[in-house]
């Protein structure tokens, strides 16, 4: 299959050129790889993206997890996916080589999984949580656990999930009512609650599944600070290490989705029965900090399915435009001249630039905090270390929230490329639009994103994670700003971001005056206006690197022209409404908070 989902060309690109991924090779974690290993990795990732993925897209759509009252079963064309990546090696390329990994940067299994993204996100949900649980147990769990579940995570041949959400307490994790009571026989607890909204929480695809439950221990504090983890597998493990007995954790049905219908998204009952075994992970009532290891690199890998889809309906969009014969020259004035591919036309044009400038920023965004994760992961600086944790901490909000609603108004772009047709089934674009939607709500919604940026990490070390990012970004434009082709856009960057450091000044002092509602409701303008400002950084670092390629004589002088282009139009036709939120916020308007209900 030639159709291109991701351009490849761009990943070698942002990897090699612009993050020098192959430096990392430096460290003796990453020694034996090279840029021959990184190269074969990329392109067995975008063969399956086209040839694996993609192929089964629309199928899982029209085939549907299905549930049979007591077992849910995923789509036939599933089984395949889950077999080649499984032998591939792919579930867990990054650990360690005793624990079955292969040692690869972030960096690249974040390409790869953009890459897996482009061809079918429904399906990568059910391939990445098994390494999400095994970096927890790997974290935090006792020699049994890690003897039970860890190479049985990281080779595929068990799956994993994430078990937060309840029916009547949502995003508001202190409220969960799921209990944990000390077995009075053995070294477990007996869990007994329900949870909702569990992506891949049942199918047939693995030998078990494990959960890890949040869950409250008789007795604990209210809130979150009575929050436990636990291990709670579907099956019980034998001394021989495959799955025992049931462990009471029954499948009462899968969400009836708006998109997403290959992924089976399921409500689980722990406990029914009374008998539901859990292993405490580490120490009671720290459950939530250890969760929010795993959620904090699920929010940037939604970032990443978000913006993988986004690719694929910007190319398919990109083919169609070029392939669509339709009207003439708006200047012409002869209708019996030939109709001309519909890229010609100026909104057409306009439209797959908006695509094409998001998409590579936001590519850009997520492998910099990848690489960062690399970064955080080998160095031996603390100093290096507490720098490149507090920018991950700022921008993971930004990937996620940014991703997800920019990837959905991106798609939509995308379909109103192709007119009618878009909206119809025949075309993948109407399902990548549905399937999409979940990005900005699942992980935390993205309003909790906002309130998680301007009320946690803005503030966090009185502002030095935005203190250190924003001396990256005038790193950047300094640099950009030395090259006389890029002056105009370096000097819109370095407006939008004097803007956005003038309004979260602004913003801290309603947050120091006491007035928390008004600074909280400016949360969502805020990171749109942040996340704006960051792609826009992005781009004008991959402009540089263009530029500086140009000048040296590189040979594929369209690509690195193209890039430079795509950073001005962002410069030009984005950038400005980031500054226009900034003055927006800086009027203190409180319309929302007065209001009263009743006139609703």
């Amino acid at each position: 299959m030639d159709e291109m989902l991701v351009n490849m060309r761009n990943i070698r690109f942002m990897l090699y050129e612009v993050l020098d991924v192959e430096n990392l090779c430096r460290f003796p974690y990453y020694e034996d790889h090279s840029k021959e290993t990184f190269d074969l990795a990329l392109e067995t990732a975008d063969q399956m993206a086209r040839e694996v993925f993609w192929p089964a897209f629309q199928a899982m759509d029209q085939e549907g997890a299905r549930f049979d009252g007591q077992q849910a079963t995923a789509p036939p064309s599933m089984h395949a996916i889950w077999r080649q990546f499984r032998d591939g090696g792919w579930f867990a390329p990054d650990v360690a080589y005793e624990k079955g990994g292969q040692q690869f940067p972030l960096t690249l299994y974040a390409a790869a999984f953009l890459l897996f993204n482009s061809g079918n996100t429904s399906a990568c949900m059910y391939l990445g949580g098994a390494s999400g649980v095994g970096r927890l147990i790997e974290n935090h769990g006792s020699d049994q656990l890690k003897d039970w579940f860890l190479l049985k995570l990281y080779s595929g041949e068990w799956a994993g999930t994430m078990a937060l959400t309840e029916p009547d307490a949502g995003t508001s994790l202190g409220d969960i009512t799921t209990t944990a009571r000390k077995a009075p026989d053995g070294d477990y607890y007996l869990i007994k609650g329900t949870k909702r909204f569990i992506s891949s929480g049942d199918h047939d695809l693995a030998g078990n599944i494990v959960h890890p439950v949040l869950a409250r221990i008789e007795g604990a504090p209210p809130g979150i600070k009575g929050i436990s983890l636990f291990i709670v597998p579907k099956y019980r493990v034998n001394p021989d290490g495959t799955p025992g007995d049931f462990n009471d954790v029954a499948t009462t049905g899968l969400e009836n989705k708006m998109g997403l219908k290959g992924q089976a998204t399921a409500t689980l009952a722990f406990g029914d029965k009374n008998d539901c075994r859990g292993w405490l992970l580490g120490e009671p009532n720290k459950g939530l900090s250890y969760m929010f290891e795993l959620m904090n690199i699920a929010r940037v890998f939604t970032g990443i399915q978000a913006v993988g889809q986004a690719s694929a309906a910007y190319h398919c969009a990109l083919r169609y435009a070029n392939e669509r014969l339709q009207g003439r020259e708006i200047t012409s004035k002869d209708p019996t001249t030939p109709p001309i591919a519909i890229i010609n036309h100026p909104d057409v044009r306009l439209m797959l630039l908006k695509q094409k400038a998001f998409v590579e920023g936001c590519i850009g965004l997520i492998l910099y905090c990848a690489s960062k994760a690399d970064i955080r992961k080998v160095t031996q600086d603390p100093e290096e270390y507490r720098r490149v944790d507090l920018l991950l901490e700022l921008l993971t909000p930004c990937c996620k929230a940014h991703g997800a609603d920019g990837a959905f108004d991106s798609i939509r772009t995308a379909m109103q490329c192709f007119g009618g047709v878009g909206y119809s089934e025949e075309f993948p674009i109407a399902q990548m639009l549905r399937d999409n939607k979940a990005f900005s709500i699942y992980e935390g919604a993205n309003g909790i994103q906002a309130l998680d940026l301007l009320g946690r990490k803005v503030p966090l070390q009185a502002g030095e994670a935005v203190r250190i990012l924003m001396g990256e970004m005038t790193g950047t434009i300094q640099e950009a700003d030395a090259l006389d082709p890029l002056k105009d856009i370096a000097a819109k960057v370095r407006e939008t971001q004097e803007a956005v450091i003038a309004v979260t000044m602004h913003l801290a002092g309603i947050g120091m005056s006491g007035d928390i509602p008004l600074y909280v409701c400016n949360a969502s303008d805020y990171l749109e206006m942040f996340s704006r400002l960051a792609v826009g950084w992005q781009l004008l670092m991959q402009a540089v690197v263009a530029q500086k390629a140009l000048d040296a004589g590189a040979q594929d002088q369209a690509f690195y022209q193209g890039k430079i282009a795509t950073a001005r139009f962002y410069a030009n036709r984005v950038l400005p409404h980031a500054i226009a939120t900034a003055e927006i916020l800086k009027t203190n308007e409180r319309t929302a908070l007065d209001f009263d209900p009743a006139w609703f």
